[in-house]
């Protein structure tokens, strides 16, 4: 049987435990919305870029050429944002 400091020592425990683990949880959460933030602001700058290039655009081989190159590095962008993610999510299970 357990007394009453065993008790209050295991209850006292596991709320470390809780505390510890909520406290690495909203630090995930804010690496991910920082992450989340600084993409959302790199796409929002480079959407105006484009946008302000495809008003300049004077002939269909002209915007051709401008999607193509806007599409270009997408997947080199997406696999960054990924890499990214993956490295913080390594680092918050250690």
């Amino acid at each position: 049987m357990l007394t009453v400091e065993q008790f209050a020592a295991v209850n006292k425990a596991n709320l470390d435990v809780l505390f510890g683990l909520t406290e690495k949880s909203f630090a995930s959460v804010e690496k991910l919305a920082q992450l989340n933030m600084a993409a959302g602001k790199a796409a929002l700058n480079e959407s105006a870029t484009h946008a302000q290039a495809l008003l300049k655009v004077k002939d269909v081989q002209e915007l051709l050429a401008l999607q193509t190159e806007a599409l270009q590095p997408v997947g080199e962008k997406v696999s960054s944002y990924s890499r990214h993610r993956s490295e913080e999510h390594t680092s918050e299970l250690q």
